[in-house]
């Protein structure tokens, strides 16, 4: 395993004013006590709220000397849309991107790190394992339906994974360009469109399962919404395959 030197840690946000403050707050320390450096990536995606101005508040504020960048968009493109430009904008060996209300704890990087400097190129987390981890799970409907799609984007492209949608997914810096630069869809489909094109040009994906707290205060995903789109945004990516747009 090779010494990590430097990691950047991504955080999109959409009208996140009552969660990102603690969320910056249990980042921070987690880092406190690290030895590799990392820089701390938001993402506004066209709040309309107080949490860019909260962002900036805690940053002003922080006795931390923290290295962060703090990307705005004025207008609401969608979550892989703020992924997608975040992760093209990083400069870490390794990129993490988590979700504004740190449901898996921060703590859990550890489990990736133990993989660092190996052949993998891509770590992502699982929320599907029992193997003694703390999960509170989503209500039913939410958990029947992700489990669904999972299970239909993992047959249907390929990936061979057991949790497509997990927001705690790690990149070496090297699959930014070849796997972002050509991500087309910014809706609930993103993750099965980027763990698409990793398998495409050939990158090793390594699941690990994760703690998980299912936080439903709060939550952008309206499940009976986004099926459907969902369904037909994963034959788009056959579509878009098919068509050379990956290529």
């Amino acid at each position: 395993m090779s010494i990590l030197k430097n990691i950047s840690i991504l955080i999109p946000v959409y009208n996140e004013e009552k969660r990102i403050l603690g969320t910056l707050g249990k980042l921070t320390d987690y880092l406190r006590n690290k030895k590799f450096q990392c820089e701390i990536i938001i993402v506004d995606d066209g709040s309309k709220d107080r949490t860019m101005e909260i962002v900036k508040e805690f940053f002003d504020k922080s006795i931390e000397k923290l290295d962060f960048k703090i990307l705005h968009f004025d207008k609401n493109r969608g979550k892989g849309f703020a992924i997608k430009n975040g992760m093209l904008s990083a400069n870490g060996e390794y990129i993490l991107f988590i979700d504004a209300d740190c449901a898996a704890p921060m703590d859990e990087f550890d489990k990736f790190v133990d993989y660092f400097g190996s052949d993998y190129d891509v770590i992502i987390g699982s929320r599907k394992s029992r193997n003694e981890l703390n999960i509170v799970e989503a209500p039913f409907y939410r958990k029947f339906f992700g489990n669904g799609y999972t299970k239909l984007a993992s047959r249907f492209l390929g990936l061979k994974v057991t949790d497509v949608t997990c927001g705690f997914k790690c990149f070496k810096h090297n699959t930014l360009e070849p796997i972002f630069s050509k991500q087309l869809l910014y809706g609930w489909s993103f993750d099965s469109e980027i763990l698409f094109l990793a398998r495409k040009y050939g990158f090793k994906i390594k699941e690990i399962p994760v703690n998980w707290k299912h936080e439903e205060q709060g939550s952008k995903v309206t499940v009976f919404k986004e099926i459907f789109k969902s369904g037909w945004e994963l034959i788009k990516i056959k579509i878009n395959d098919i068509r050379g747009l990956y290529s």
